[in-house]
């Protein structure tokens, strides 16, 4: 008996030292595979500073209907969506309807709601038809059940006449400076180019006013869209202004940044059965924001055109605040695409809006809740992510999917960044390497981004300029 419990006692400990050296040899594998990638890292990126945070999210609330997939749908071309068209000109009884609705630098909030509306069954098309002075700079996109559209950029496509030049040409600033010989030279400053004309500056400092006689623009055709499919506009800042916009604000219909306007006399120079409907855009929310509601206006007709949705007090819908995570899984130590796992999670409030006096004031919180989508696979090896409280069941590895596999989360702090993955070893299916979300100093192998910043093709390094580099 005692010899039986002396070989189990010795048997046991063999056991334990085993598992102990395995254990030690694993945790040796994955600090080495780590190493061998921040040198890697260090080699590719000899301008990049290990000293940095590695989030490069903006953290913008976004106010929509639910989850929208960004970039990887059409804009053009087959299978529905948005058309390049010919030159429109503008009809001046249009614009003079407009600016008698719209006041410059008066709130014209009061004049509509936010809104969403419902995809009619009919091709329709959209066209800019006026330009303000504004600070900003930004993009048009248009979301279409969950789907998101870029439609078209500021300043793009849009021509002019004035009392200088009767040819069509490229939009005026809103100043020009005079070289001191026989030209004029036209700012650059692209945030500044408008439909209205401006002051010219002179030798001797007097001023002499450009006006706009015309305009024209591209059109842009929207078909073979989901019939009743609900559908919302929003302006995407690229160039902000401190004290107006920020970088990277969504400034949409629902979040009460446009009107549409649905009593514009129907334009002469479209078909006669054709509705026509304006939407007028504010691009500024911040405290030097005049809400004159008028900083690009787009004309809309078809045959049918999108049916305005007003939200009103009571009606409910989502305010996102969403971070992207791009992952390397160490398949590879000198792999630095970041698309191995691309995830979303994202903080969602729904709210609903407060008026007073007939203008949106705020928003009443009504719920909470936190999820995650799994926009992309670049990687082969099996993996587990863990997000705030909740561990996601083994995934597969997969090269070049794009699931959209979505999970009910909860605990995520959006900045602590509490998201790790496990990813089994590329010769020890039974081990996992641990990533999680790199401290300043250490080589990154996930980092934090805005939703809209697209993943790398496979084996397609992202860019320095992805990260901060110290300025000498």
């Amino acid at each position: 008996m005692k010899a039986n419990v002396k070989n189990l006692l010795m048997l046991t400990a063999a056991v334990t030292m085993t598992a102990c050296v395995n254990h030690d040899v694993e945790e040796i594998v994955e600090n080495n595979t780590k190493a061998m990638y921040s040198s890697s890292f260090v080699k590719k990126y000899p301008n990049v500073s290990l000293n940095q945070s590695w989030d490069y999210s903006t953290k913008q609330k976004t106010f929509g209907l639910g989850d929208i997939t960004r970039g990887n749908v059409p804009t053009r071309g087959n299978g529905g969506g948005i058309t390049e068209g010919g030159w429109y000109e503008v009809d001046n009884n249009t614009l003079t309807w407009m600016h008698d609705q719209l006041v410059e630098g008066v709130d014209n909030r009061s004049l509509g709601k936010p809104f969403y509306m419902s995809v009619p069954g009919n091709e329709f098309t959209i066209v800019p038809i006026f330009q303000g002075i504004a600070a900003a700079v930004w993009e048009l996109h248009m979301v279409v059940d969950g789907n998101d559209y870029k439609v078209w950029t500021k300043s793009q496509d849009i021509q002019i006449k004035d009392n200088d030049n009767s040819d069509w040409h490229a939009l005026h600033c809103g100043y020009h400076t005079w070289d001191g010989g026989n030209t004029w030279i036209f700012s650059e400053w692209e945030s500044q180019y408008n439909t209205i004309g401006g002051d010219k500056h002179t030798g001797d400092d007097s001023h002499e006013p450009s006006v706009v006689t015309d305009v024209r623009a591209k059109k842009y055709v929207c078909a073979d869209l989901p019939v009743g499919a609900e559908m919302y506009f929003y302006l995407k800042v690229t160039t902000g202004d401190t004290d107006r916009c920020e970088v990277g604000a969504e400034q949409s219909s629902i979040k009460g940044m446009m009107l549409a306007l649905q009593d514009v006399p129907r334009p002469a120079n479209i078909p006669a059965d054709n509705e026509a409907m304006i939407i007028a855009c504010e691009d500024a929310d911040l405290s030097l924001s005049d809400w004159d509601m008028n900083d690009v206006v787009f004309l809309v007709y078809g045959k049918k055109v999108p049916k305005p949705v007003e939200i009103t007090e009571g009606d409910e819908v989502e305010r996102r605040t969403t971070v992207r995570y791009m992952i390397e899984d160490l398949g590879a130590t000198d792999d630095f695409d970041f698309n191995d796992i691309v995830i979303d999670v994202a903080d969602i409030d729904i709210v609903s809006p407060i008026y007073t006096n007939d203008v949106l004031t705020g928003w009443n919180n009504k719920g909470h809740r936190q999820e995650a989508i799994i926009r992309h696979l670049g990687g082969t090896l099996p993996f587990r992510l863990t997000i705030g409280n909740t561990q996601l069941e083994e995934h597969a590895g997969v090269l070049g999917a794009d699931p959209d596999e979505k999970y009910d989360i909860t605990g995520w702090d959006i900045n602590r960044h509490n998201i790790s993955v496990q990813v089994k070893q590329n010769n020890n299916s039974g081990v996992y390497n641990n990533v999680t979300f790199p401290k300043a100093g250490e080589a990154p192998m996930i980092i934090a981004v805005d939703p809209t910043q697209m993943w790398m093709s496979e084996r397609q390094s992202v860019p320095e300029s992805w990260f901060y580099i110290p300025q000498d």
